[in-house]
């Protein structure tokens, strides 16, 4: 009996260790990854300390968050191998910025790697940061996506942007231009990034519209919006509407697209001003953007109507693309199909450098800018870090105007 017991415990101990064994083999391997981080060249330092660094993994959507230490290094200890976005981003205060600047005024930099494999034994990732000034006007509220109708049927005219007065002057909105990016958002398989990601010094856009006004028509208070309806009607009470989307009509929206086009189908309010159509070569029945995930700018320009056009390199496409000089640029967001597709990014990333992505289309979710603190007389100031990941969240219904 004795021997018997010996022999059954050394067979348990013997499946103990293979068992531990398995476990141990089935454990992935981790890997500890640096992100160093710089200041611009013409910085008076180029150590960039106190900066968050995220990783976002592409397939799990975990992140993980450090912070540069002395060196300008944030260290990622157990990191699973795989495709991640990584995005850095620091506000320096006025006082921070002149000594790094000789500029006395608050900035918000950033920087990201979209796409970018970590892998065992990677090297260290480099990334050095871009940003701009506080203020000025923001996209607040972006609603792309569309709805559909109670009897399931998409709906294709609710589309509105929301720019707001994020600053603390009287912003004008007269001779402002709104305008949406070329490329595809990665809905498909087949998509390829746009053949004109290698500029990262302009903005390729497929349409533009202006703010009437003779240049102080249309202010624009500290802490006020104006938006932009593709169609400016009561979507939930119009006859042809549909009681799923969203109140556009007077009172709500400040301006419309309008299409006055041979072809067009579309709705002139003529109680809400029509925005001054600059460039849409192909506008069709209305103005739409891409419900996949909508790349939005807006922009101030001298004579946009002379700005360049290009066809897209690589391509046999023959439309024409107007150019958008960076310098010319007050906001811009990036919104894609999905999570995975960081490499069709539209916007150069000194613009923006990130992106966000809705659970689908017609779905009536909006995309809303994230509030970052109350000013004086309950002024709401909106995060604004160049960063749509970082910046946006996704809301289950529109929320204009509140």
């Amino acid at each position: 009996m004795k021997r018997i017991l010996q022999q059954v415990s050394a067979c348990i101990c013997a499946m103990i260790l293979v068992l531990s064994a398995c476990k141990k083999d089935s454990q992935a391997p981790t890997v500890n990854y640096n992100v160093k981080v710089s200041y611009p060249a013409s910085y008076t330092s180029t150590v960039a300390v106190g900066v968050k660094v995220t990783l976002k993994n592409s397939v799990t959507n975990t992140t993980s968050v450090a912070t540069t230490n002395a060196e300008g290094v944030a260290t990622f200890n157990g990191i699973l191998p795989g495709n991640y976005q990584v995005i850095a981003s620091k506000d320096l205060t006025a006082e921070e910025a002149l000594s790094l600047t000789g500029y006395s005024t608050a900035v918000y930099l950033n920087a990201s790697a979209l796409n970018h494999v970590i892998q065992i034994d990677a090297a260290p990732l480099d990334l050095v940061l871009n940003g701009s000034k506080v203020g000025g006007l923001v996209f607040k509220e972006v609603y792309y996506a569309c709805s559909r109708t109670p009897g399931g049927t998409n709906y294709l005219i609710d589309q509105f942007y929301e720019i707001y007065n994020n600053s603390t002057e009287v912003v004008y909105a007269d001779s402002l231009c709104i305008a949406d990016v070329h490329g595809s958002p990665g809905n498909s398989a087949s998509s390829k990034p746009t053949g004109f990601q290698s500029d990262v010094n302009n903005v390729y856009v497929r349409n533009i519209w202006m703010v009437p006004g003779n240049g102080k028509s249309h202010p624009i208070e500290p802490g006020k919006s104006i938006i932009i309806a593709q169609t400016a009607i009561n979507h939930k009470t119009d006859p042809a509407g549909n009681p799923n989307s969203v109140d556009l009509g007077t009172g709500i929206a400040d301006f419309e697209v309008y299409v006055n086009a041979a072809a067009s189908k579309d709705v002139d309010n003529p109680d809400v001003p029509n925005m001054i159509q600059i460039y849409a070569p192909n506008a069709g029945f209305y103005w739409q953007t891409y419900v996949f995930g909508a790349s939005m700018i807006i922009f101030k320009h001298a004579d946009p109507a002379s700005l360049p056009l290009f066809t897209e390199p690589g391509t046999t496409s023959s439309t024409q693309l107007a150019q958008v000089p960076n310098a010319n640029v007050i906001d811009a967001v990036e919104f894609l199909a999905s999570a995975t597709v960081g490499d069709k990014k539209r916007i150069p990333v000194s613009l923006d450098a990130g992106f966000g992505y809705a659970g689908g289309t017609y779905t009536g979710e909006s995309m809303v800018r994230k509030s970052k603190a109350t000013g004086t007389n309950g002024r709401l100031i909106y995060q604004d870090t160049n960063n749509t990941t970082d910046d946006f969240k996704v809301v289950a219904t529109p929320t204009p105007k509140k």
